[in-house]
């Protein structure tokens, strides 16, 4: 993984912007334009493994007369979302609550 982060690093050190880039009024051969189409870079990734460790510790604690109320979540609260979304909701006291989202990205 290591060495596909460190390639797709170098990549993208080494590419240039488009204002940065000069040209002649010369017309470039297929073989120039195939030698710099996208795609030309393949990593070859056999394994992945993503993985998240939380280790939460609640102690000592109390809560005497303590009042809890109630979790709402009203139709539409997520409409205009995009991307990953995570809702967390607790009624309790004295609670840890511990949230992981591990997602897998491939480029291509």
């Amino acid at each position: 993984m290591r060495i596909a982060l460190i390639t797709l690093g170098a990549m993208a050190a080494l590419s240039a912007n488009a204002d940065d880039i000069v040209t002649a009024d010369l017309e470039l051969s297929e073989a120039i334009l195939d030698s710099s189409r996208g795609g030309e870079y393949h990593i070859d990734i056999e394994n992945v493994t993503a993985s998240s460790d939380i280790n939460g510790v609640i102690s000592n604690s109390s809560a005497n007369n303590a009042v809890t109320g109630n979790n709402y979540l009203s139709s539409g609260a997520l409409a205009d979302t995009a991307g990953v979304n995570s809702v967390i909701q607790n009624t309790g006291n004295n609670v840890l609550i511990q949230n992981s989202t591990v997602v897998n990205l491939t480029l291509k």
